[in-house]
């Protein structure tokens, strides 16, 4: 297996709060060991802060018994290039530095990849072509398969920050913190020894031509939470960054000898957490599928079960980002205390991962029956079942209520 990584690793990437079904991803590709071993943050539980001060947690030791009930908070460069050493250890010849631009097609058939590296142009030819490539998304723009989401167009504006004062989190050491105000929200992110992520997130409109340090303070001013941690603290980065949230979605993930992998197909709003373990559960679904498809298996049947895999937990994932902005007005707290009271742990195991569940879960029972929330145009068959956790897998039950601090 061939794999061309357009950068060189270590290198940066937003995306440091992972959901906890991710942890047990991990331990299945044989890499937590590694990762527990690192500088990264486990966190045990989800603080939603309000704008005078209180907060309340979710835990995930509420989770069901079996499942792992701890998420990390990671800096991305330092993970990735463990995920890349993994690949090549298991027999992936790893190319770096190389970029892929263009598709080899054999009629209708993508038959391998045009690339530049060390200043020469490449061609790699393949019987499957899986397309991991992020936002980029070298096959869904060939192809002209990307839909943009104008109902989520948001941007976000955030800082990392070294030497924060210990014990400033209201609870436990790397716990999450979220806060939810009237023009947006903000993630307090703990992802290292003293070491915070940083961000606020608001309508693009919001942001505008405005000084977006000038916002990132005005919007970290109404969480005191957050604020309060931060005097005395190095700012890592020389200005705030900018990272544009458009959403959106591919028709198609699969086709005549390719496949497309997480954000390369599918980007929804980053407020759950839920990207990295969408793009790394697909991931995984791809290459057992494609195992499939090279070892005889009807390729048309096969992507066909692919793209119903993918559909239905990108699709789950829009419909509670709709239910968070549209419903709940932007207010995590409503999705507990309002929306969804009376199902907190059907929530609880959403929000740590269960993204595709079974189909009685009451939350997404609930969220499908709104034909307004539908993402794919094109009728797609339902995939139910955690594809992470068999015996512990969540099933509708007694709901206990969350724990207020």
């Amino acid at each position: 297996m061939l794999l061309l990584e357009k950068g060189r690793h270590p290198r940066f990437k937003i995306g440091e709060s992972l959901m906890p079904y991710a942890t047990e991803l991990f331990d299945q590709l044989g890499v937590l060991d590694q990762i527990e071993r690192g500088t990264f943050v486990a966190k045990g539980a989800v603080e939603i802060a309000d704008t005078d001060g209180g907060y309340f947690r979710t835990y995930f030791s509420s989770l069901n018994d079996g499942q792992k009930k701890f998420g990390f908070n990671v800096e991305r460069a330092p993970l990735d290039a463990i995920l890349a050493r993994n690949a090549q250890g298991a027999g992936a010849m790893v190319v770096q530095e190389a970029a892929v631009c263009d598709l080899v097609f054999e009629g209708d058939r993508v038959v391998g990849v045009v690339y530049d590296h060390q200043g020469r142009r490449r061609q790699a030819r393949a019987r499957l072509v899986l397309d991991a490539s992020g936002r980029a998304g070298v096959i869904a723009r060939r192809l002209r398969l990307r839909q943009m989401n104008a109902r989520l167009n948001n941007v976000a504006v955030f800082q990392y920050f070294d030497g924060v004062r210990p014990g400033v989190n209201a609870s436990d050491e790397g716990d999450l913190v979220v806060s939810t105000h009237d023009d947006g929200w903000v993630w307090c992110i703990p992802i290292g020894k003293g070491s915070r992520s940083v961000g606020a997130v608001m309508a693009a409109r919001k942001l505008g031509g405005r000084d977006r340090r000038e916002v990132f303070e005005d919007h970290l001013g109404r969480v005191p939470l957050v604020s309060d941690c931060l005097p005395g603290a190095t700012s890592r980065f020389d200005t705030c960054q900018v990272e544009s949230d458009f959403c959106y979605h591919s028709e198609r993930l699969a086709g005549p000898g390719w496949l497309v992998v997480g954000d390369a197909g599918c980007f929804v709003d980053p407020i759950f957490s839920g990207g990295v373990f969408l793009g790394m559960a697909c991931a995984m679904r791809a290459a057992e599928l494609s195992s499939d498809i090279l070892g005889g298996g009807s390729e048309a049947e096969i992507t066909r079960r692919y793209e119903s895999f993918c559909k239905t937990g990108y699709d789950h994932y829009f419909r509670l980002v709709y239910a968070f902005y549209e419903r709940c007005g932007g207010n995590v707290e409503c999705l507990f205390r309002q929306l969804f009271a009376g199902q907190f742990k059907a929530l609880l195991h959403i929000l740590a991962g269960d993204l595709w569940g079974e189909e009685r879960n009451p939350v997404w029972a609930h969220l499908r029956a709104d034909a307004g929330y539908d993402t794919f145009a094109e009728p797609f068959e339902r995939t139910y079942g955690c594809p992470v956790y068999t015996e512990a897998a969540y099933r509708p039950g007694v709901e206990p209520g969350a724990e207020r601090a």
